[in-house]
């Protein structure tokens, strides 16, 4: 072949793979310009549209360097509980949204880290960031995962939700309570009261059977799955205080990014981050959910008496040591470090 000839042959070659859209292959950096993000927040709940803003400012700060393509209600196929094992890879997911609380069958002491129910006050919940941060980063550093930032819970109060009026612990044994976790089916029955967990995406059907007769629930979520038809009658038991929802990306994928696309994502976090902190603390969300859950026939009866509050929170605490224990030293020294980072 002669130099004219292989000059040609590259020539023809080039011309071929950019009229083919790179088929011989993507560069890295292409590669990493479209992130798939999981959440399990189907659209309607405030949760997933707090990840949305991240989402948008992601996409309107990054110009066509990074889009973040939003996928609610688990609709990728992902399982949280799977999260530590899918997201390192960067293949399925680059990006996801994740409730702590998921990830004990990998970690098991996240069971007793900050279950709901030990902390009186929501407003100290912001003072145990940096002792979660901590905790969080231990775990998601060995598996490959950086933590970005937090999405705070919008609703601060917990509410027992049934279908004729109850507002005391003592009217509210002999009934079937729902719950959403183990925690509190242990913190109950050292109360008195029986309780079996079931899922959200099955509650209402269980209380419109008669599977059980009241719910452990916030009002600021009840309007989201009509629960207000079957549980009308609200009375606040405790604060709706446990792990913040995480920002969690993977390393590898975030590593590949320029570093100027590196930072408009970790800023959107942030920003969003406050955003919801603030929210939070002014209870914002319960306001304008409280107003709906009356308007749509709900109604928020008198509080559980003061005594049967701190019975609760103080049952719930004895539960989170003994739990703790159990797990072993390491769950021990997680409780220690939020326990002190709450004030005590």
């Amino acid at each position: 072949m002669t130099r004219g000839t292989l000059k040609s042959t590259i020539v023809a070659l080039a011309a071929v793979a950019a009229a083919s859209g790179g088929m011989l292959g993507p560069s890295p950096a292409s590669a990493q310009t479209s992130w798939k993000m999981h959440i399990v927040w189907v659209p309607a709940r405030p949760e997933a549209k707090d990840y949305k803003k991240f989402a948008d400012l992601v996409n309107e700060r990054a110009k066509g360097k990074l889009k973040i393509d939003l996928h609610p209600g688990g609709s990728l196929g992902v399982k949280d509980i799977d999260m530590l094992r899918i997201l390192p890879a960067g293949n399925v997911i680059q990006i996801a949204g994740l409730y702590p609380g998921y990830m004990t069958r990998d970690v098991p002491e996240y069971t007793v880290t900050l279950p709901p129910g030990v902390v009186k006050e929501p407003e100290r919940m912001v003072g145990a960031l940096p002792a979660l941060t901590r905790i969080y980063e231990e775990t998601y550093n060995k598996w490959g995962i950086k933590l970005l930032g937090y999405i705070m819970h919008p609703v601060r109060d917990t509410h027992i939700m049934c279908k004729e009026p109850i507002s005391s612990l003592a009217q509210l044994k002999g009934k079937k309570l729902r719950v959403w976790e183990k925690f509190h089916v242990d913190t109950f029955a050292k109360l008195g009261v029986a309780a079996q967990v079931i899922g959200q995406n099955d509650l209402y059907v269980a209380m419109k059977t008669g599977v059980v007769d009241c719910a452990v629930y916030p009002i600021g979520f009840a309007t989201t799955i009509s629960l207000q038809e079957v549980a009308p009658n609200a009375s606040y038991l405790f604060p709706y205080v446990l792990h913040p929802l995480n920002i969690i990306v993977s390393k590898k994928a975030f590593d590949a990014l320029p570093t100027d696309v590196q930072k408009i994502v970790a800023d959107a976090a942030q920003q969003v981050q406050k955003g919801t902190i603030d929210n939070y603390l002014k209870g914002t969300y319960d306001r304008e959910a409280f107003g709906e859950f009356t308007a749509k026939g709900g109604k928020q009866i008198e509080a559980f008496p003061e005594a049967d509050q701190a019975a609760f929170t103080k049952t719930a605490r004895e539960v989170w040591e003994a739990t703790a224990k159990e797990l072993g030293p390491k769950a021990t020294q997680s409780r220690a470090a939020v326990l002190k980072a709450l004030g005590g």
